[in-house]
């Protein structure tokens, strides 16, 4: 098994696995709210990361036979620590591989990668320049895209 804590959870339905990312979100808003919105759109941006993680991952275990992406992308996280975004085009794959869904087909998308360059610019160029409005859209952005793998879950589960 690829997860090592997923013996814990073995029985449970997919669906009811998830974590609180909606408190990661209310907890951007409320930064956004206190004029920190350089880590408003951090935060919401992470709580995406983690989603995207904690849905692959178990998507993974649950798999009886693994593609070749699949296979690629759980090789590559037991050796290093990897991004789990729908930016990478491992994950993407490895994402349709498991559902038959593709991420960059929704609505939401373009304003996604718009938001993960308004994160890269914070994070990795200290770009400090966003305003409520960058804030708010990266979170709400955020939303949909977890929104959107709480759908695939719940049609994934047993």
């Amino acid at each position: 098994m690829h997860d090592r804590n997923a013996n814990v959870h073995k029985n449970a339905p997919l669906a009811l696995l998830g974590p609180k990312w909606d408190q990661l979100l209310a907890e951007a808003r409320s930064l956004s709210s206190a004029g920190q919105h350089a880590i408003a759109i951090i935060i919401a941006a992470a709580a995406g990361e983690w989603a995207t993680e904690f849905v692959l991952e178990r998507l993974m275990d649950a798999a009886k036979d693994h593609s070749k992406s699949v296979r690629d992308l759980v090789e590559m996280s037991e050796r290093l620590l990897i991004t789990w975004s729908f930016e990478g085009d491992r994950v993407r794959q490895a994402f349709h591989d498991l559902t038959g869904e593709n991420p960059a087909r929704q609505s939401w998308w373009e304003d996604w990668l718009w938001s993960r360059r308004q994160r890269h610019d914070i994070a990795h160029r200290g770009v400090l320049t966003a305003d409520a409005a960058a804030a708010k859209k990266c979170i709400d952005v955020a939303a949909l895209h977890i929104a959107y793998l709480r759908e695939v879950v719940n049609r994934q589960a047993p």
